[in-house]
């Protein structure tokens, strides 16, 4: 038996608790008997500590007698460690509830001035997501959701938030549906959905959106029940979660819909042509919202295009009458600044990316309503950018059960053979008969080059040029001009135009074709002329553009009359850049650091449109380039970063993408002075405008008014001209290549500070 030893108070003292276990251990004692080990610690980080979030919902349902929602989520930070103390913070989250449902479900009969009574519309079979909770403002009772919140909304004595541990929350949410007066209700046979917004939670105000449904009668997730858009066809403009109304409040396509509903209706004010202050109603929807937003360029000069100013403006269509597109407002009820949105509606498939006819055939992941625009069977759509023009809301005669609002779809639709789908007849190619753009038929218009003829004694480069549409020859007969543009590319090292851009004359031939003869001797605007570099062995670069008289609504060519005048729809198209050796074979190709690709994701077949004109329609990079590059205007590079506020130096255009965000357009480091062009960059129009390539990419923003940051525009100029760059100097001084630029700033570099990592 072990002989127990009394330790005195002072010998206690002496030893320190640790050590005084460690002797009692040591003589094979005993403290008393063993308890169980503790649980470990929660790893976890506070929510005032955390940089960013994320939620994912784990489970929902709803309790239809005691009338309450109940879901459980867990917050993580991207790493997937456990946030905290969300429960604690005053309004952290907000949150959209609603279901699959009819339009029937959510129309309310109303009167026409004549007393007539419209009882619901044709399409009222067509699903569309229905809020549990309606919001209504300024005397207009649906104007998307009123989001419910554990805080405001939580009834008094009760905790409706609550943390459960390890990152996990349960919401409960009592008396949360208020459909604001409509007649429908829960239903447990319909897709239920939440939209849980974390609203600008923590010190760091962090933002998170996550959309989620569950079958009611299951409780298990289910997939987005009408998935109609990828998200990145909104994200091929909007770059990035600050370039999107909301911010990323509302940077998923599904969560959109939660609050812009399809019956939701805004109101707004604005000004007549007499300055009277007009107050009106318009479609809130995010289909509304989007079509009557991207109707065409900036906002003051998309009036100026086709039946737009003249037929489409009126009172039901305020986005036009009223000048309000969604842009802040002055006092005198005009927006504060132009909105510049490249993407046309008319453009249907900017957005509605190559849907087929077919649900088989759809991309994956998107439900059959993607389909939709393409069945013509919404009697409102068409009004989000025609208005009432040709009767939009029509409605059937009057019965003893009121009217039905049949709109535009009383004629048009795509289905069932009808020739005259409102749909299709937004583009061209698609081979439906009297249901096609024909504005939009140039593009099925293509250029070859063939016979080329060089007389050096003369400086004269001639060949011919043939345009057909498939198999079709398009001739003089259908095209009133045809201009061409002639430069050339080094047949080594192809980086840059290296001539004066050149212009032919095209002469039709009896056989349809043209013969095109180029004048090559002259040099302009400080550069060599196309005979010196074509006999110093550079490759040609042929690029063409024209109008085409098509059929209106069609694409199929008419003869011009007498006169030379189209009594169709001129089509203009600009043919892709043709490189082409001198004796026919294909040539180098011009090397470019931007894929057009990114451009034409935002600018899609139009380009640019200036006063009604397309500036190039199906165009490349190259065509661009003929003028903006070795030509009379400054360079792509200087245009396009926004030199003197042009392109995307501009503010308005700020608000889709910034400059600074070198990867919109450049793929991968393409974007670093590594790939600079290895001739001189026109800087504007007037004299000693070249910079030295290098420093024309940087100078193209740091040296432009429009990046007029801190003072630092002169500078940004100093240091460039002290690493021998050129910024505005004569052709032959940015020749020298003496710059030192990429000593320093290289890909990585620049990716760097422009945060591009």
């Amino acid at each position: 038996m072990m002989k127990r030893y009394s330790i005195s108070t002072a010998v206690k003292a002496a030893f320190g608790v640790g050590a005084l276990s460690l002797a009692l251990v040591g003589c094979g004692g005993s403290d008393g008997k063993d308890g169980e080990d503790g649980k470990p610690g929660e790893i976890a980080v506070d929510i005032n500590s955390a940089t960013a979030v994320q939620t994912k919902i784990e489970s929902a349902s709803y309790d239809a007698a005691a009338k309450t929602l109940s879901f459980e989520f867990s917050l993580t930070n991207p790493n997937g460690v456990a946030v905290t103390g969300l429960e604690a913070l005053t309004d952290p989250l907000r949150i959209a509830f609603g279901r699959m449902g009819t339009r029937s479900e959510a129309f309310t009969p109303y009167s026409l001035e004549d007393g007539t009574q419209v009882t619901g519309r044709a399409d009222g079979d067509e699903e569309i997501w229905l809020s549990y909770r309606n919001a209504s403002k300024n005397g207009v009772p649906m104007t998307g959701t009123n989001n419910w919140r554990p805080t405001r909304d939580c009834p008094e004595g009760l905790s409706c938030l609550s943390y459960l541990g390890e990152g996990r929350y349960r919401v409960t949410a009592p008396e949360i549906i208020n459909t604001n007066g409509l007649d429908y209700d829960y239903d447990a046979n319909r897709i239920n959905g939440i939209y849980l917004i974390t609203y600008g939670v923590g010190q760091n105000k962090l933002k998170n959106v996550e959309a989620y449904y569950w079958d009611p009668l299951t409780e298990q997730s289910v997939a987005s029940p009408k998935k109609v858009l990828e998200m990145d066809t909104c994200t091929s403009c909007h770059l990035g979660q600050d370039h999107i109304r909301h911010g990323n409040y509302g940077n998923t396509a599904d969560g959109c819909g939660f609050c812009h509903t399809d019956y939701t209706q805004y109101s707004g004010s604005g000004t007549d042509g007499e300055g009277n202050t007009v107050e009106f109603n318009f479609d809130g929807s995010i289909k509304g919202l989007v079509h009557a937003v991207h109707t065409g360029i900036t906002e003051g000069d998309r009036r100026e295009l086709a039946k737009f100013n003249s037929v489409i403006a009126n009172a039901n269509n305020p986005a036009f009458t009223y000048e309000f597109d969604g842009a802040a407002l002055d006092s005198e009820g005009n927006p504060k600044a132009e909105l510049n949105f490249p993407a046309s509606t008319a453009n249907c498939q900017s957005c509605h990316v190559s849907y087929t006819t077919t649900e088989e055939t759809l991309p994956e992941g998107l439900t059959a309503h993607a389909l939709a625009w393409f069945g013509d069977k919404d009697v409102t759509s068409c009004q989000s950018c025609h208005g009432e023009y040709h009767r939009g809301s029509n409605l059937v005669a009057p019965g003893e059960e009121g009217a039905t609002m049949v709109g535009c779809v009383t004629c048009h639709s795509s289905q069932d053979g009808n020739t005259r789908g409102g749909a299709y007849r937004h583009f061209a190619g698609h081979q439906q008969a009297s249901s096609q753009a024909a504005s939009q038929a140039g593009i099925l218009v293509g250029a070859s080059y063939s016979q080329i003829a060089w007389d050096e004694t003369s400086a004269t480069l001639s060949f011919t040029l043939n345009l057909n549409k498939g198999e079709e020859a398009v001739t003089s007969l259908h095209v009133p001009r045809v201009t061409v543009y002639v430069n050339a590319v080094d047949a080594v090292k192809p980086d840059a135009y290296l001539a004066a851009r050149t212009s032919g004359s095209a002469t039709a031939n009896p056989d349809g074709s043209y013969r095109v003869t180029v004048d090559a001797s002259k040099p302009n605007y400080g550069l060599p002329s196309l005979a010196e570099v074509i006999a110093n062995g550079a490759d040609l670069a042929i690029t063409s553009s024209f109008s085409t008289c098509f059929k209106n609504k069609s694409s199929t060519l008419v003869e011009l009359d007498g006169e030379g005048n189209c009594a169709g729809v001129l089509s203009p198209n600009a043919a892709k850049t043709e490189f082409v050796k001198l004796d026919g074979t294909p040539g180098a190709v011009r090397a470019s650091a931007v894929d057009y690709d990114n451009c034409a994701s935002c600018h899609n077949n139009d380009m640019v449109a200036r006063k009604g004109a397309a500036h190039y329609r199906n165009a490349d990079v190259h065509t661009c380039a003929q003028c903006h590059e070795a030509g009379d205007y400054n360079s792509l590079v200087v245009r396009v970063h926004g030199t003197f506020g042009k392109a995307h130096g501009r503010a308005d255009v700020h608000q889709l993408v910034s400059s600074a965000n070198c990867s919109a357009c450049h793929s991968d480091l393409n974007f670093g002075l590594e790939n600079a062009r290895s001739t001189p960059m026109r800087w504007n129009k007037g004299d000693a405008s070249y910079s030295s390539p290098q420093a024309g990419v940087c100078a193209s923003c740091h040296v432009s008014s429009s990046y007029e940051i801190g003072g630092g525009k002169d500078s940004a100029k100093s240091h460039i001209e002290s690493m021998g760059g050129v910024v505005a100097g004569s052709y032959e001084a940015a020749m020298l290549n003496s710059e030192s630029c990429l000593t320093c700033h290289s890909a990585e570099k620049v990716a760097e500070l422009h945060k591009q990592n």
